[in-house]
């Protein structure tokens, strides 16, 4: 199977951060009139991107019109736009210094808006500079912060949980290094599918979009090349057909691994 995808414009690459924390706020926020997730989740690889995109098999190109919601406007911050928004924003963006003009509209989104963060590059990577980021939405206006790592769900969906739950203006900086900085001789071991077992739902790559994985009737296969070694996929299986070499570990020994392996390029 080829890896071409990873580097096609408008594609996240197997293993992005992006993906899971543009998965775990769809979950959080639901469906529905007034909820909308909006905002620019690409990064140096892939270029601008709309959040949904990352989770669509094929990527920006595929993604069907009525998922790419614009950031919302016509609002004011005491008849905001919506009643809740996830605004995403790449690391750098918030600590670029016409940030305060670019999210200016923040309260204007939503009664409820959280500000998600995708702290991937590897500037971003260290307690301080994360801690930074968290400081720099608090200066913007945002209510609170919090840093979390987007492969840790269960983490995740609480903190967007009680974030969508009070009105206001939130940040949450998800903080997981890019799959570009683990490649080579630190990337992490492929998850593996029954192929015996798997009954061919679709469901690990319609909710990850991840094109590490590939249908090839009758089953699902997984580019061992490709495959960053998030586990994201095992996560989404419903049937528990796919394995990871990763499967006793915490979510922290999990995030510490791929910090390590980021780390050593």
């Amino acid at each position: 199977m080829s890896t071409e995808n990873q580097t096609l414009p408008g594609v996240s690459c197997p293993g992005c951060p992006h993906r899971a924390a543009y998965i775990a706020c769809k979950e959080a926020l639901g469906r529905g009139r007034g909820r909308v997730i909006c905002g620019n989740a690409g990064c140096a690889n892939v270029g601008p991107m709309h959040p949904a995109a990352t989770a669509c098999p094929g990527g920006e190109e595929a993604l069907l019109d009525r998922y790419k919601v614009a950031v919302p406007t016509g609002g004011t911050s005491e008849e905001p736009a919506c009643e809740a928004v996830i605004h995403f924003i790449p690391d750098a963006d918030l600590a670029a210094e016409n940030a305060a003009e670019v999210l200016h509209s923040l309260p204007a989104e939503g009664h409820v808006t959280v500000l998600a963060v995708l702290a991937s590059s590897k500037e971003f990577l260290t307690v301080d500079a994360l801690e930074a980021l968290a400081a720099r939405a608090l200066e913007l206006g945002c209510d609170d912060a919090a840093i979390v790592d987007p492969f840790d769900s269960q983490t995740s969906s609480d903190v967007l949980h009680g974030a969508l739950a009070r009105p206001g203006v939130h940040a949450v900086v998800f903080a997981s290094p890019c799959a570009q900085l683990q490649r080579g001789e630190f990337q992490a071991e492929p998850v593996e599918i029954d192929q015996y077992a798997c009954t061919s739902c679709h469901r690990c790559q319609q909710i990850t979009g991840c094109p590490a994985i590939a249908f090839t009737p009758p089953i699902f296969r997984i580019d061992r090349d490709a495959c960053a070694g998030c586990d994201l996929c095992v996560e989404y299986c419903r049937t528990n057909v796919i394995y990871s070499p990763r499967s006793r570990m915490t979510p922290e020994q999990r995030s510490r691994a791929r910090y390590a392996a980021a780390n050593q390029q």
